[in-house]
């Protein structure tokens, strides 16, 4: 049943991109990758984020560390901060691959997460932009506004503490996020909010929550249309499951 109902997703999905037109900059995002052992589930072979990252230069897309322009750029985001990331670092500097890290600063230094010292390393990369995903990982409209202020905040102390950087960017622990939760955000600091709605790169929800395609398990194909905009058919799906008033 699961497989069927993922067939009937990837069909919709591929039959939607053709009435998507142009190249319109888009925020793609993935969990962590992997070459021998796995650390999630939600990870991604290094093959296939190989063939995607070819789909994306064979598309004419510049892969970028930051968004600028409405055309042909690419943003990749990681989430959590899994160790294959540092593990496989090597190949994403070797091809000059920015990706944008999202972390969560107390699995920092646990079994299965990047630690402190490895975090310190990817800072002075290049190729590596990190950011929040809150301290502990709590889903932030299921908590009081008091602990939400305070994932929010810590996360962003703790990383500029250690890491001697600013840090002015979040993504929202699976997606979930309201009204309140923006403007808590606004206030402790961070300029930009990434999202789990899809969608292009300046069309932001409510004029400021940056939207990003989940693309870590995507065939080759399923990949193309997303790239597209495929996955914009299931817009408003995702806002009935992510955002609260």
């Amino acid at each position: 049943m699961l497989l069927f109902k993922n067939l009937i997703k990837i069909t919709f999905i591929k039959l939607f991109s053709f009435f998507c037109f142009g190249k319109k900059s888009k925020v793609i995002f993935y969990h962590d990758i992997h070459s021998n052992e796995r650390y999630t589930d939600m990870s991604t072979s290094i093959e296939l984020f190989k063939k995607h990252i070819q789909i994306i230069k064979e598309n004419g897309y510049e892969l970028v560390s930051q968004i600028t322009k409405e055309y042909g750029q690419i943003e990749i985001c990681f989430d959590d901060a899994f160790l294959g990331i540092y593990q496989n670092i090597e190949f994403l500097n070797k091809n000059n691959i920015p990706i944008h890290l999202f972390v969560v600063t107390s699995y920092l230094d646990k079994q299965r997460y990047i630690n402190r010292k490895q975090l310190l390393e990817l800072s002075r990369l290049d190729v590596v932009k990190i950011s929040s995903h809150t301290h502990n990982h709590n889903i932030l409209d299921k908590i009081g506004k008091n602990e939400m202020e305070r994932e929010l905040r810590e996360s962003k102390e703790n990383l500029e503490d250690l890491l001697d950087i600013p840090v002015d960017s979040i993504c929202y622990p699976e997606g979930r996020f309201n009204k309140d939760i923006i403007s808590t955000a606004q206030l402790v600091g961070y300029k930009n909010q990434y999202s789990s709605l899809p969608g292009y790169f300046f069309d932001k929800f409510q004029n400021n929550v940056i939207r990003r395609s989940l693309v870590q398990f995507a065939g080759e194909e399923e990949f193309k249309a997303i790239l597209k905009g495929g996955d914009h058919i299931w817009y408003f799906w995702y806002i009935l499951k992510h955002f609260r008033i």
